[in-house]
């Protein structure tokens, strides 16, 4: 069974889908640090495929913020 059949009512379902939202945020974030460490330590990496795959990563961040709110009319937080 798949946690989404689990789930009993519209609060579980919210809390779900803001648990998953973040989460899917959160490892964004993770790698948009990684690539920021990775190129201030060793700037073998070209500076148009850094900056590219920054703003890659805030336009997904920016994504997952909209359809959020889209789906419950709440920021995520």
């Amino acid at each position: 069974m798949s946690k989404l059949e689990e789930l009993k009512d519209a609060l579980e379902f919210k809390k779900f889908l803001h648990d998953t939202f973040v989460t899917m945020t959160n490892e964004l974030v993770e790698q948009e640090t990684r690539l920021v460490n990775t190129y201030h330590e060793n700037r073998t990496i070209p500076f148009d495929l850094y900056n590219l795959t920054l703003r890659e990563i805030q336009a997904k961040i920016q994504c997952k913020k909209e359809v959020y709110l889209r789906l419950t009319d709440e920021e995520l937080e």
